[in-house]
């Protein structure tokens, strides 16, 4: 009897194991250290003008000595070659905040969004003379789902600046602003699919041609067939 009790505790053991690794296979929990670097890369990542300004405001609060070390260094944090230690960390991403304007938050806000919120990764097959009622559909899905993405819990707890009222209505209408792009690309391809049907009508009758359609929070790798005569 105590075998058989000790044989199911053991096999209820092996599976609780098992069905921990399977829900979350071959994810590495990150180390705040990492943490922290992949958020300063985000910042940093930000376009030449934002980013210049941001040194100058990170030498206007810490001192020259502090922004040499900051811009020497700027390439080996954006390369992982060197991570920003604690104080480096909240410097830029809780104290900086505070004397940013309120354009360069947004441009931060657009970087995090991009680089945390969730994204979505498509490839579908469409003939050339409909393929608008299938990628139709997709682009509004992804469309309300770039309206309703939210930054992750844990990153909005330590970025306490996120929850101040401009930054709220900021990541509103970035948020309308990315759906707005989304729309936008489904135009350009519209656009763009003549040039494609005259490309298939003078190849070979099996040729395909992908497109990759690129959105703020995901793409569509879109694969083109010749007209409904192939499916």
């Amino acid at each position: 009897m105590l075998y058989i009790l000790l044989l199911i505790i053991a096999s209820l053991v092996v599976v609780l194991y098992f069905r921990r690794r399977a829900a979350s296979p071959n994810q590495k929990k990150l180390t705040p250290s990492q943490e922290n670097a992949n958020l300063v890369k985000v910042l940093l990542e930000l376009d030449a003008d934002s980013r210049e300004n941001l040194f100058k405001l990170y030498q206007d609060e810490f001192g020259e000595s502090a922004a040499r070390y900051a811009r020497n260094t700027y390439r080996k944090w954006k390369s992982g070659a060197v991570r920003p230690n604690k104080q480096t960390f909240r410097r830029f991403l809780i104290n900086l905040p505070r004397v940013m304007s309120f354009d360069l938050k947004c441009e931060v806000l657009r970087e995090l969004r991009e680089a945390y919120c969730p994204r979505g990764e498509y490839s579908v097959t469409v003939p050339s003379d409909n393929w608008k009622s299938t990628l139709a559909p997709l682009v509004e899905e992804i469309v309300q789902k770039t309206m309703t993405a939210e930054l992750p819990q844990s990153l909005q707890r330590r970025l306490t600046w996120l929850a101040e009222d401009d930054i709220t209505a900021a990541n509103a209408l970035l948020a309308e602003s990315q759906a707005r792009q989304s729309r936008n690309a489904m135009t350009a391809l519209e656009k763009e699919f003549s040039n494609i049907e005259e490309l298939l009508d003078n190849a070979p009758r099996d040729t395909r041609i992908s497109h990759v359609v690129k959105l703020p929070l995901g793409s569509i790798k879109v694969h083109i067939k010749r007209g409904s005569e192939d499916g």
